[in-house]
């Protein structure tokens, strides 16, 4: 292995607070962890994507990637079909890492069969329980056939940190593999790519890296001083200047251009398809007809006509960005897309311009909460601790992504901190893996003003304390599933009256107590392991996620403290 990508590797098991010491597992985390952020730069935790020793079918990890969300549950499949009304862009990602410095044919085959067997109907191979789980959630996308929109797209990684040089017999396996998908009559979309060492450091430099491109940017006008704003404009890009902000060096959309763009990609809805049917008949009149595309960046520097953005973010046009890409082979050079170009550091405006261009569509208060003013008040209130209990919250999508100074790891989402706080406070572990949406209307009273702050804080940093002790297998990993549960066992177990309301001082009181005990992990682990025979106790099947989902079980646990 390079002295470059140890480096980074080095570096990446810091921010991943991993205590692996094989490196042949930490270059298997690494590789999964710089192919998956490619297309899915969100927090996520690594452990949903990794499948255990043996039984893997010769794969490493699997990212299922839908309308733009990683799914991990059956349950965000019905989600995203009730808010999006379709499945419209389906990504299965497959990862196989290998620390040899080349690449082997036979195991490159092997890979692809394994791929292969994953989606046949009749498998062969033996499957562990990350596998099961796995093609459970793609059988279930596959049963819902009349909302699919298009196709799946399966992509299978190999990597390794030697050079890719065309070896023929490579090349051979690869080709057998796609065939073999091909022939399943599944997919809209095959691609067997090799990662050698050159380009696994792009990928992880693409990871900690800030985006930046360069456009002309001839036809504008600059818009009056407006205080907190830099600079703005108002004008036109022709469609390949356009295409530089949204596509990659490999021809790929830039997915993490999008993520403060209140909406995903909504698929081929009526609207997004009469834009399609505008480019391909009046591709002239498009700037007469779409409302435009509003950037914010960071930082906006220009020499003459050449403007270079840095850090930004497309924060409406989500929709007419998709659609121009997906017809980018159709376009000629006459179509131009109106542009609003603003510099800005200031929080307060991003928020307000997000608000104001995306309440001229259908944008739920749901989709715009990561705005509330209660979400900068608990940014500040977790800045308030340091050291080991220091955590991140991350209330605008992707502040703490750049640079390598932070553990990963102890940056918390909205999402996360939806998840936990249901499931500690509100007592609903059973719904956590719903998407944050749907958990979020299941959840009422969530983000209250008059609540305290530390309850939001304690689930979280609880929640980040029980994934450290399993990802470092310092407790059972068979209980993974069960975490959200032990949250809320952690909270009845370490009460000495009844729970009170979180908006009373006695909530804060409960909470330094439950802390005093997550700070040591000692202690922590005698905590949780007094706990998971509750479960034994419980669940007949502790191998099968669907106890996860029952508000049975919730009740039976509540009642051993009653």
């Amino acid at each position: 292995m390079d002295r470059i990508i140890q480096s980074y590797m080095d570096s990446f098991i810091k921010s991943q607070e991993i205590l692996e010491k094989d490196e042949s597992k930490q270059f298997e985390l690494f590789s999964a962890y710089c192919v998956v952020e490619q297309w899915y730069t969100e927090t996520y935790n690594l452990q949903d994507i990794i499948i255990g020793e043996g039984g893997d079918c010769g794969i490493d990890s699997i990212a299922i990637i839908v309308n733009g969300n990683m799914v991990t549950s059956k349950e965000e499949i019905d989600d995203i079909i009730e808010v999006n009304k379709s499945l419209s862009d389906i990504n299965f990602i497959f990862v196989q890492a290998k620390t040899s410095a080349s690449f082997d044919y036979g195991e490159m085959g092997t890979f692809g069969a394994g791929v292969k067997d994953f989606f046949s109907e009749d498998p062969q191979m033996v499957r562990n329980e990350g596998i099961v789980e796995k093609n459970e959630i793609i059988e279930y996308i596959f049963s819902k056939a009349p909302m699919i929109k298009k196709n799946p797209s399966c992509y299978l990684y190999y990597v390794t940190t030697g050079k890719w040089v065309d070896d023929q017999n490579c090349v051979g396996r690869m080709k057998i593999a796609t065939s073999d998908l091909n022939a399943l009559n599944i997919f809209s979309e095959i691609k067997y790519i090799p990662i050698d060492g050159n380009q696994l450091q792009k990928l992880y430099r693409k990871t900690i890296d800030v985006v930046e491109t360069e456009i002309c940017f001839d036809n504008h006008i600059f818009l009056p001083d407006i205080p907190k704003v830099r600079q703005s404009f108002l004008g036109y890009l022709n469609f390949n200047e356009f295409l530089k902000l949204i596509v990659d060096e490999n021809g790929e959309i830039r997915r993490s251009v999008f993520y403060d763009n209140v909406r995903d990609f909504q698929g081929d809805n009526a609207v997004n398809h009469e834009m399609s049917d505008t480019i391909a008949t009046t591709a002239d009149r498009f700037i007469l007809y779409n409302n435009g595309v509003t950037i914010i960046c960071k930082k906006l520097s220009n020499i003459r006509n050449k403007y270079t953005l840095t850090d930004y973010q497309i924060v409406n046009g989500c929709q007419t960005s998709h659609v121009l890409f997906n017809n980018k082979d159709e376009i000629n050079g006459n179509l131009q897309i109106p542009i609003k170009l603003i510099e800005t550091e200031n929080d307060e405006i991003v928020n307000k311009i997000i608000k104001a261009t995306n309440r001229q569509t259908e944008v739920t208060d749901a989709q715009l909460i990561a705005l509330n003013e209660f979400h900068r008040k608990l940014e500040a209130f977790y800045n308030t601790f340091s050291g080991v209990q220091r955590l991140y919250y991350e209330r605008r999508s992707k502040q703490y992504s750049y640079g390598n100074d932070i553990e990963k790891t102890r940056i918390v989402s909205i999402s996360m901190q939806i998840k936990a706080m249901a499931s500690m406070f509100f007592d609903k572990p059973h719904l956590a893996s719903r998407f944050f949406g749907k958990l979020m209307s299941s959840v009422e009273g969530i983000f209250n003003e008059q609540h305290k702050l530390l309850p939001y804080y304690t689930s979280a940093y609880t929640l980040y304390k029980i994934d450290y002790l399993f990802r470092n297998k310092l407790i059972d990993i068979r209980y993974r599933k069960f975490k959200y549960f032990i949250l809320m066992l952690i909270k009845y177990d370490l009460s000495t009256e009844k729970i009170p309301e979180l908006n009373s001082n006695k909530m804060d009181k409960l909470c330094e107590n439950i802390l005093k005990v997550i700070n040591d992990n000692d202690k922590l682990i005698t905590e949780i392991n007094k706990l998971l025979p509750l479960f034994d106790k419980y669940v007949e099947d502790i191998t099968s996620s669907e106890s996860t989902k029952s508000a049975a079980l919730v009740e039976k646990l509540r009642n051993e403290f009653s």
